[in-house]
């Protein structure tokens, strides 16, 4: 995921700026949240009896499987579709909006979709369906600006992602901890904004998350960790016998192994060689079920065979990575 991410977030904004090409200006197009006049510092303006059906209701339990919908990111036929999302599925994280400046100065929560791939109001329709099937929505960005915020840049952007949220009807933000300058960076005014209307500080049962690559940000999620409900690793390449490692990790940092998922993938969408070797994605579903009750796992990218043929040449419709895991790790 690291070194194809990257490339990804550097040239993401240059797809979008081809987007005013007329044949795919439709689909790529900014959805910039209206903002609201003269609010005060932390105040939710929103009009919460049109928001998701989660509000209001905090996490009872972690999930035991949050999925990534690479969707809005990558070729759709390369990925699963997001009206195919299993049961057992707790949480989708939509990978990639972006928290960002505009030109002007402000801020923006936007999607972008790929090379018209994806019409954002058809992928919000998608979303509202999970919803109704008990499947949280979550919004994905990178951290890279909310790195070293001052207190007013930080409330700014923080009202922005919550308009945002509840124009969409989404359940939560989720920071991916990668940056262009290095590995690890300082985002704790970003957090703390944001922790005033998602995360268990909120009251407001919107998720709080972030997914972090090598333990690189250990320190700032410990610093974090009364703001965040959980964080996801990035640790695909890993197999069964290093897991408990890397729980000792990351629960030293957020507080509890229960706040640790962790994330495996078949390879569609991560660095040649680091997907998680065939087979140990259910030895790690083993591992967590016997000796870490309550944690759960995180995969990506969803749907990652979903589009391969039978013999008959027809798509198999195969979402059997994510079914497996999820009977493996329910299991009695």
């Amino acid at each position: 995921m690291k070194t194809r991410l990257r490339s990804l977030f550097k040239y993401t904004l240059l797809f979008a700026c081809a987007g005013a090409l007329l044949t795919i200006a439709h689909s790529c197009k900014k959805d910039h949240t209206p903002r609201q006049p003269d609010p005060g510092p932390g105040e939710d303006t929103a009009h919460h009896e049109e928001t998701s059906p989660f509000y209001g209701k905090p996490l009872t339990k972690r999930p035991v499987m949050v999925v990534y919908w690479g969707g809005c990111c990558y070729d759709r036929s390369g990925v699963g579709p997001l009206d195919a999302m299993p049961d057992g599925v707790d949480v989708v994280n939509i990978f990639t909006l972006g928290i960002g400046r505009t030109p002007e100065g402000g801020w923006e929560f936007e999607h972008r979709g790929v090379s018209g791939q994806n019409e954002w109001n058809d992928v919000l329709t998608k979303a509202h369906a999970l919803q109704q099937r008990g499947i949280r929505i979550v919004a994905t960005s990178f951290a890279g600006s909310l790195v070293k915020l001052s207190k007013a840049a930080a409330d700014s952007m923080a009202k922005v992602v919550n308009d945002s949220l509840t124009l969409w009807k989404l359940d939560g933000v989720d920071l991916d901890l990668e940056y262009s300058t290095g590995r690890s960076a300082v985002i704790d005014s970003g957090i703390i904004a944001l922790s005033k209307y998602a995360g268990p500080a909120s009251n407001t049962g919107r998720i709080l998350s972030v997914v972090d690559y090598n333990s690189y940000n250990a320190a700032q999620i410990k610093r974090s960790r009364q703001y965040l409900d959980y964080v996801q690793t990035m640790s695909y390449w890993n197999k069964a016998a290093q897991v408990r490692s890397i729980i000792k990790s990351y629960s030293d940092a957020i507080g509890h192994p229960q706040n640790v998922l962790i994330g495996v993938g078949a390879g569609c969408a991560i660095t040649a060689g680091q997907q998680t070797p065939a087979g140990e994605e259910l030895k790690i579903a083993d591992t967590l079920r016997t000796s870490f009750a309550g944690s759960g796992m995180m995969e990506f990218i969803f749907g990652c065979s979903y589009h391969n043929k039978d013999q008959s040449g027809n798509i198999t419709k195969d979402v059997s990575y994510t079914t497996n895991i999820i009977s493996r790790l329910k299991q009695p």
